[in-house]
């Protein structure tokens, strides 16, 4: 990725980025943790994503935001707004105020539908087309590599020190990102195409996910990782019960199974811009998602060793497919729509893995997870065989 790296506003996105990813990814676990040590209960820890996905179903909302308004400015606004929002976290000091961890996890929810498709569309703005691939790999590289040591921090600093102090950098980090962006003085270069006249706003907020229907790559990735997505998101509540039946583990284990995927998914960011060169954003999609799928099946395994190498193999799925369904909706969409484009793609993603995350968060107590990790491995696999031979549609 160097040639990227060499261009100055770039570098600088790409810094405001990581440091606000390393308090994203101190924070990731804690959440879940602390919901699963006061209650006890799997599907409370589950459901903490559950919230965190929420949002997503109304991404469309925010991708009209994202095409109105100047994205650095929003990405100033956003990151200081998140800050702001994990407050709430310092009073959860027992079992009866749990249900603050879930208003929390929504708000960190609708940032991330936010800060992640400003940024697409901000990226595309400022790099010509054959380095789109190279940045977003960049980014998702940082964004997954910080697994490696960002949870572990997390979770020393909560255990060490108390959720007050872990709460209190994350939010330094969201206010220090901020100042980053807003050292973007540069303007963004123009839309392509001005904004619609007043009364023909539903046109306009409809206009993303139209482009997606009507372009046949952008509609058959999205219909591979709805499928992907209508049952992987069971596994953020059964990778609690991997943890603590098939391993005899506590739930703070998930601190090395999540610095297992940043390992993987180091070596998938350094790979995805290469496999995007030669084979393109369809097969890249498709190769991430069969990966993912594979490793889940091998969960079911008992022994440490192959569930941490599973977690590898599937940090790097998850890498690859994800810096190339982004590369692929910035290349197939025009300046003026990649917001909305954006966020109707997370809004397809984030329905089915909503109802994948109820429905996992209630069938974790009721079915063997094996049997349950199986259904999931196998259904992700043919997503995966979908993105890369095609379909009816």
């Amino acid at each position: 990725m160097p040639e990227v790296l060499r261009r100055p506003r770039f570098r600088l996105i790409y810094f405001g980025m990581a440091v606000s990813l390393l308090g994203d990814a101190s924070l990731l676990l804690v959440p879940g943790i602390l919901a699963k040590s006061l209650t006890g209960s799997d599907a409370a820890a589950g459901l903490t994503l559950f919230f965190f996905t929420l949002p997503l179903c109304f991404s469309p909302f925010f991708g009209y935001l994202i095409d109105r308004v100047d994205r650095r400015r929003l990405l100033v606004v956003t990151c200081v707004l998140s800050g702001v929002s994990l407050t709430p976290l310092i009073a959860v000091t027992g079992a009866d105020m749990v249900w603050l961890i879930y208003p929390v996890s929504a708000a960190m929810g609708c940032s991330y539908a936010v800060i992640f498709s400003a940024l697409g569309g901000l990226l595309k703005g400022i790099l010509p087309e054959h380095l789109l691939a190279e940045a977003n790999g960049a980014l998702h590289t940082t964004r997954q590599g910080l697994r490696l040591f960002g949870p572990l921090l997390g979770v020393a600093v909560y255990t060490g020190f108390g959720l007050g102090a872990l709460v209190l950098f994350d939010m330094v980090t969201f206010l220090v990102a901020a100042g980053v962006f807003a050292m973007l003085s540069a303007p963004e270069p123009p839309r392509s195409v001005a904004p619609a006249p007043s009364g023909c706003w539903r046109e306009e907020f409809w206009a993303g996910a139209r482009h997606l229907a009507a372009d046949r790559p952008l509609r058959r990735a999205a219909v591979a990782l709805c499928l992907m997505f209508s049952l992987a998101g069971a596994t953020e509540s059964l990778i609690f019960a991997v943890i603590e039946h098939g391993l005899a583990r506590a739930p703070e284990f998930t601190a090395f199974t999540s610095t297992a995927m940043g390992l993987g998914a180091i070596a998938g960011g350094l790979w995805s811009a290469t496999v995007i060169a030669r084979r393109g954003e369809l097969f890249a999609i498709g190769s991430g998602i069969g990966l993912y799928g594979v490793a889940v099946i091998c969960w079911v395994v008992p022994a440490e060793a192959v569930v941490l190498g599973a977690m590898m193999v599937a940090g790097a799925g998850l890498t690859l497919e994800g810096v190339a369904r982004t590369t692929l909706l910035q290349r197939r969409s025009p300046g003026h729509l990649v917001g909305r484009v954006s966020t109707a793609f997370e809004s397809l993603a984030g329905v089915a893995q909503l109802l994948s995350l109820l429905a996992g968060a209630v069938l974790v107590s009721l079915v063997d997870y094996r049997l349950l990790l199986a259904v999931v491995g196998l259904t992700v696999c043919y997503a995966g065989v979908y993105a890369l031979r095609g379909g009816p549609w």
